[in-house]
């Protein structure tokens, strides 16, 4: 069970919720604060320790830096507990800890989980977390989870996560060996999302295939379903994919491809090559409208010559019609998707350089294709 400590809360805790959160900590105080276990005032020693957390926990009500605790529970019993706290209007993750009988269960990583999920529904979209140099169970855990370094001395390295970013890629890790399942499930039954998909797929294999060799770009990559069949006709294919799961998954059916694990923005800084196709398959609509813009602006620079960036998604002529799409799949309508429309693209600074051709697949559907000018 999941709970947010915030401030009123802190201020009415059981003795019982004292004892357990602290008994998550105790491990290793007295070491941390420089003392000897065969000193033989150690137990007064522990004792005033847990007076110091005890203390510091209960004004954490009246602390004004202080944002909230986060507490994981198994059977009643807490195992995992961290805290975020505000410096200089920046969000901290701190006190990342686990139970020493729970370790290796896996409670810190759904623990952190969690916690992003509430900080997303309290519009916070960045957390950072400073780590001793020395920590080096700490530093493995923030790598592995996805944080990215911000800064570094010969003492701290403070990280950085986006929260967005990191659970859309759980999201996607989780869904990985369903994807296709899903896909399949959606255009049998000709709905939203994936009505049209396959329409899409074989009219992008048919664009690619026109040429008898290409270097392809495929942003959002998935389990590689667009890909892998032109990476067999002997195309050459980088793909880039926030879920490692999912990449793992595309790396088995193209062993000798290239593959970068970060979002579109990071991404780009990665690219040191032209690309004669640039693919956007059901993946663009991850962001909003403008960043759709700037990040097609951008990629502009790595098209060849001849290259042209292909777009295929739910997608309108409008927003008049988007809409009604949105309208009639009321229920089952993801309000965190922006997809693509004709129109805001051509009014846009990207028809200063591409030329845009839109092909409506069906009412859900579209393919839109990018000519470099």
């Amino acid at each position: 069970m999941f709970e947010t400590w915030n401030k009123t809360k802190i201020n009415n805790l059981s003795q019982i919720d004292i004892e357990q959160w602290f008994d998550v900590l105790n491990h290793g105080l007295e070491e941390d604060r420089g003392y000897d276990l065969s000193n033989p005032n150690i137990e007064s020693i522990r004792v005033g320790i847990k007076k110091d957390y005890i203390d510091y926990l209960k004004s954490c009500g009246n602390n004004q830096n202080f944002y909230a605790y986060y507490i994981l529970r198994d059977d009643g019993t807490i195992v995992s507990v961290c805290r975020i706290v505000i410096v200089d209007g920046k969000y901290y993750l701190e006190g990342l800890e686990t139970h020493r009988n729970f370790y290796h269960k896996g409670f810190a990583s759904k623990l952190l989980t969690k916690v992003l999920y509430e900080l997303k529904r309290d519009k916070i979209d960045t957390i950072y977390s400073i780590v001793r140099k020395h920590n080096h169970k700490s530093l493995n855990f923030h790598y592995r989870i996805g944080f990215s370094e911000e800064d570094k001395n010969d003492v701290d390295t403070m990280f950085v996560l986006n929260v967005e970013n990191q659970i859309r890629k759980e999201l996607f890790d989780n869904w990985a060996n369903n994807y296709n399942k899903s896909v399949i499930k959606s255009e049998q039954e000709e709905t939203y999302p994936f009505a049209g998909y396959s329409n899409i797929k074989y009219q992008i294999i048919d664009i690619v295939t026109k040429r008898s060799f290409a270097h392809i770009l495929d942003m959002g990559l998935g389990t590689g379903e667009i890909t892998s069949p032109l990476y067999n006709l002997g195309y050459r294919v980088t793909g880039v994919d926030l879920s490692e799961k999912m990449i793992d998954l595309a790396k088995k059916k193209m062993p000798n491809a290239m593959f970068i694990c970060d979002t579109f923005q990071n991404s780009l800084r990665k690219l040191n090559d032209l690309y004669d196709f640039i693919i956007f398959n059901y993946s663009i609509h991850h962001l909003d409208y403008q960043s759709q813009i700037d990040l097609l602006l951008k990629i502009h620079e790595n098209l060849s010559s001849q290259g042209r960036i292909i777009i295929g998604d739910v997608s309108t002529i409008n927003r008049e019609d988007m809409k009604k799409l949105q309208e009639k799949y009321n229920s089952i309508w993801d309000d965190e998707e922006y997809y693509p429309i004709l129109d805001i693209y051509q009014k846009s600074e990207l028809r200063n350089y591409n030329k845009i051709l839109y092909n409506k697949i069906n009412e859900v559907a579209g393919l839109f294709e990018l000519l470099k000018r």
